[in-house]
């Protein structure tokens, strides 16, 4: 017992679990070597959701089970223990699940998972993500052609709502190294681009770059993908892997954006300059564009909430000198001057408007505009 709960070994017929001292528990099977994919599960209070994203793992990774490894870690095993423990029983792989005592947070959790992985590379699904069928034969196909300077690989990703259906697609056309510089010019001016079971990361890649930041808050991945972006580049792969849920229940859609959020960007472009990847012009240039982009979204977001009085405190962080002094990108000022109006105009007005928006997809139209000219990536 570590932390007043007792821990017991379960399972069929040679399941041989071990328990270690921080409360994880870890099945072996005997493999002639270490995995070559460890495939990470982060969770907190979601047991049904964990047990869906730990069942699409086990069938996308049946393929080869002795090249795979499953690692849980549960920042609330009072809520959801039983339910990954009974979902990883399906799993005849290696796998290890990890009950915090307490919850430790977002960043610690992730950094938890890479301290325990033992695969050559490390992909991220949390329990409200899903690894598609094929993907681990796609992993698991790219990896042999990897270079020494192949430590992130991105794969596409399909972006999907609660009840599975796919908003947005993606996508790769082929397979294209990109240079640190292209890399982090499209990352940071497109709030939209990399998400976490997207990215396929070397574990020496997460070594030689440190751990996942808390300190900037829920954009810890941005700051984590500045980093490797920055010193490694990435490697575009023509192949689909994951579906990305995007959903009210999720951190950042239910994080309120307010002056601490914005400082929290800020500061990874502070830091984004300090890698001198990019040169300070294309630095500025980049942040008007993200600032844009996160401004205005968390300002969609609450009219499409119907939280008029909430839209407007966002939208007036525009004024905040950090993004003041930035020159406004030209193609978003008529959506700021929309977005202006409708802050202010009648609930029963906005609603309609906010429906046209969703329904053309034009939030995602402007993004990909926006994304011209900077480092390009071989989206489809």
């Amino acid at each position: 017992m570590v932390d007043g709960r007792a821990e017991h070994a379960s399972g069929g017929p040679g399941d041989d679990r071990a328990v270690t001292l921080d409360g994880s528990e870890e099945r072996e099977v005997p493999l002639d070597g270490m995995p070559t994919l460890s495939v990470c599960v982060p969770t907190f209070e979601r047991p049904q959701l964990v047990q869906q994203a730990i069942a699409s793992i086990v069938e996308s990774a049946s393929v080869a089970p002795s090249l795979v490894e499953i690692i849980v870690s549960d920042n609330s095993p009072a809520v959801s223990e039983l339910a990954c423990r009974e979902a990883l029983r399906a799993w005849q792989g290696r796998s290890t699940y990890i009950g915090n005592p307490r919850n430790i947070g977002i960043a610690a959790n992730l950094n938890r998972c890479i301290e325990r992985a033992t695969g050559r590379y490390i992909v991220f699904a949390h329990d409200d993500d899903r690894l598609l069928p094929g993907a681990v034969s796609g992993i698991l196909n790219a990896i042999p052609d990897a270079t020494a300077n192949d430590k992130v690989l991105f794969f596409g990703v399909h972006l999907a709502d609660a009840e599975g259906h796919v908003l947005r697609r993606q996508e790769f056309c082929r397979d294209e190294r990109v240079t640190p510089i292209d890399a982090l010019d499209r990352l940071l001016s497109d709030n939209s681009i990399a998400w976490f079971p997207g990215l396929v990361v070397a574990r020496d890649g997460y070594a030689a770059v440190g751990p996942f930041d808390a300190g900037v808050g829920n954009a810890t991945d941005l700051e984590m993908w500045v980093r490797l972006f920055a010193a490694f580049g990435v490697r575009c792969i023509p192949s689909t892997i994951s579906a990305y849920t995007v959903h009210t229940g999720s951190a950042t859609q239910s994080m309120a954006f307010d002056e601490d959020a914005l400082a929290g960007f800020v500061e990874i472009f502070d830091r984004a300059r300090a890698t001198g990847a990019l040169t300070d012009d294309i630095i500025d240039r980049c942040q008007a564009q993200f600032l844009q982009q996160v401004i205005l979204g968390a300002t969609f977001m609450d009219m499409r909430a119907e939280r008029m009085a909430d839209a407007r405190e966002v939208l007036a962080l525009f004024k905040v000198p950090s993004v003041n002094a930035l020159r406004p990108p030209l193609e978003w000022l008529l959506a700021r001057w929309i977005t202006a109006l409708l802050v202010r105009s009648p609930t029963r007005l906005v609603r309609p408007l906010v429906s046209w928006v969703d329904r053309h997809e034009l939030v995602s139209r402007l993004r990909a505009l926006g994304g011209r000219g900077h480092g390009q990536l071989p989206l489809c």
